[in-house]
């Protein structure tokens, strides 16, 4: 019997990256395991591997980003599975958009849709259900080490997941008398598809270790690891706090 057994858990942004790794844990520790993603090719993809190796699992393309979207995925999630106990809030827009100086309004609106108001209506939406149903649920946001600091030329990333860093605290605050804990997981550098060429880099991966106390880059799995964690019932005690997995590189001042 695996650690979430039984268990629907709804993961955005499910059909790539991290969010395929945690699909993938999850599902191995027994939950039917929902994905969403925009790219239909990819969530296929994704299903069709998790399927594979006997998992349960079934997929709704979507986009986030659009909060009409976001609530018609929920919507229809809800409809035909009747409900939701866990959710990873993964689904996001990464990476570095430019100088501040010239961030337009239209690639800041982009970053705090997508991230943050994005993240808020679905994580409304199942709350609603969960606290409607009774449920004990677990709702698990994606955070970033840019929650706490700012990497060069990100400022509306760093915005954005700053900001639901403290969304994740106030909805902890709000749903604790239901039974629902909300927690935050903020990854460093992690390898996945978009991102490989830049991490075997040689002059990146010197840079990784000179950086990052345990050197490298982490893995999608490093993530699902903690997302399973925050989606089991060991986490009963634990809300409104982030786990970050990053090597180490946040306690580290490289001067």
């Amino acid at each position: 019997m695996g650690r979430i057994d039984g268990k629907r858990a709804l993961i955005t942004g499910g059909g790539r990256g991290i969010g395929k790794g945690i699909a993938h844990r999850f599902a191995a520790e027994g939950a039917h395991v929902i994905i969403t993603q925009r790219d239909k090719i990819l969530l296929d993809a994704t299903v069709s591997e998790i399927s594979s190796t006997g998992g349960d699992v079934a997929a709704v393309a979507g986009d986030i980003s659009s909060a009409d979207s976001a609530t018609e995925i929920v919507n229809h999630v809800l409809e035909t599975y009747g409900s939701i106990d866990i959710l990873v809030n993964n689904a996001g827009r990464t990476g570095r958009i430019g100088p501040f100086l010239d961030v337009s309004i239209a690639d800041w609106q982009s970053y705090l849709d997508t991230n943050l108001t994005g993240a808020f209506v679905v994580a409304q939406a199942v709350a609603r259900n969960m606290v409607q149903k009774k449920i004990r649920g677990r709702i698990v946001n994606m955070g970033s080490v840019d929650s706490f600091a700012s990497e060069p030329n990100a400022a509306p990333y760093a915005a954005s997941k700053g900001g639901l860093w403290l969304l994740t605290r106030a909805m902890a605050v709000d749903l604790a008398p239901h039974d629902i804990a909300v927690n935050m997981i903020a990854p460093g550098p992690i390898r996945v598809e978009r991102t490989a060429q830049r991490a075997d880099d040689p002059d990146i991966q010197s840079h990784r270790q000179r950086v990052i106390p345990m050197g490298a880059y982490g893995t999608p799995a490093d993530v699902a690891a903690a997302a399973l964690y925050l989606a089991s019932d060991e986490c009963r005690y634990v809300t409104g706090s982030s786990i970050t997995v990053d090597g180490g590189g946040t306690a580290f001042l490289p001067f």
